[in-house]
Parts: C-alpha cells; structure tokens; sequence
C-alpha cells in the first residue's frame, strides 16, 4: 500500500525526504552493505538532492560506499546542461566524496555508442547491481516516471524478458531520446519514492492516489518494502 508523506511547500518537502533519504542509507551501511541510490532529475528530484547536501546527517553516511544510478538520462553529449547526471552533480554530487567507480551514469550520445547499445549497457549495469534499496522518481504532470510516458505501450512493458533498460524515443518531452529504466527494475526496488510538488502536478497525484482503469505510469510502480507518495499542499490541492 502506498503512504502519504506531505509538507507545506516544496522546501520543506525536499528537506523531509533528504533527512529520510540519508536515514535509509545509514541504515543499509549499518547492515553492512553498499546501497543502490537511483536518483531522479526534474525540479522536484534536484531540490531533494540539493536539501540531501544541506542536511546537518550528510556525513553520517560513508559516500564511498554509495552506489548512484539514474532512473533515466536524456541521451545527449556528454557536459550538456539538460543531462540529468549534470544537474545532479552540480545540486549534490561533486561536494561528496564518491567512488567514481560506484557512479553508474548512462553513456553520453557522443560516446561512441548507439542509443540501443547505450541502454543495452545500462541494463547491464544496473543488473549486476541486484538489490536497489532506494529509488526516488519525480512525477511530471502527466503522471510520468522515469522517461516512461503514458499511453506509449512499448515503454511500459513488465514481466520475463523486459531488459531493465530501454532506449526512448520520439519521446513526447524533449529531448527525444533518451535511457530509462524499466516498469521491472523499478518494481525490484525495495523502496520507491514518488516526489511531487506544486499544482501543475495536482492533476497526477489525484491519479496515482485514486488510479483509473488504465493507470498512469506513476502509479503502476511500486517498492517491494514501501512505496511513498511525497508531495506538498499544492499538488494535493484536488486529492
């Protein structure tokens, strides 16, 4: 069942899933092991992690030993603003001391592959990971996650065989091509965290709170411990 987490705006929201957020992480490295992160871009994503860099407990938390994915990526050079990876690096990622070798990011469209190889790879990778122990993905008004939108059936795929990357394209927000996990990988999550603030996003939560006969992305994923709706006064404004 999904749990309902809320703040008055969009600061303190973000403030409250960084300080649940790195809770989580301490608590996998206490049980001795190395999380899986999967970090989310889009407004709402960025200020969780930029409120992740302003909490009094980020130190609590060994960043070497922290594994980041990304739900998706915008398949585009490599140092392009629009890059998710980017974003997250400027909001967060480069004041932590990470191992580079723990920062899975998705192969840049001048990287010498092509986009089906690119999320061949990426599927590869986030394969050998295993467990995820915590997702966060950001609602878009039109109740998307990740770069799965709704209405395209070729992306929302799940069951044996689905890879746990796809390659996106003639995707309806640009760029058009792009990364994205997959309905299966994200539902091997153990906890997924929906985020959304604001009330262009009223519209969605009321979907993903009270799903139709035909669900909108973001409420056909789920966590296998918790899943948590996050969202402030304004995007609960038709709930």
């Amino acid at each position: 069942m999904m749990r309902l987490e809320t703040a008055p705006d969009q600061e303190a929201l973000a403030a409250s899933i960084a300080t649940a957020a790195l809770g989580v992480l301490v608590e996998v490295q206490r049980d001795g092991r190395v999380p899986v992160f999967v970090l989310t871009g889009g407004s709402m994503g960025i200020a969780a992690l930029a409120a992740i860099a302003r909490d009094a407990t980020v130190s609590a938390v060994d960043w070497s030993r922290v594994a980041l994915v990304w739900g998706d990526e915008r398949w585009l050079p490599a140092g392009d603003a629009e890059r998710n990876e980017l974003q997250a690096d400027d909001a967060l990622l480069r004041a932590l001391p990470l191992d580079p070798a723990l920062v899975h990011r998705v192969d840049a469209s001048d990287a010498g592959f092509s986009l089906d190889a690119a999320a061949e790879r990426y599927a590869s990778i986030v394969d050998s990971l295993g467990r995820i122990d915590l997702a966060l993905f950001g609602v878009g008004p039109d109740g998307h996650v990740a770069s799965l939108f709704p209405g395209r059936d070729d992306l929302l795929l799940d069951g044996l065989g689905v890879p746990s990357a796809l390659p996106v394209r003639d995707s309806p927000k640009p760029p058009p091509e792009r990364v994205t996990l997959t309905l299966d990988a994200i539902r091997r999550a153990d906890r997924v965290w929906l985020l959304a603030a604001g009330a262009g996003k009223a519209e969605a939560v009321a979907q993903i709170r009270v799903p139709g006969p035909e669900p909108l992305p973001a409420a056909r994923i789920s966590g296998l411990v918790e899943t948590v709706l996050w969202a402030d006064t304004e995007a609960l404004s038709t709930s």
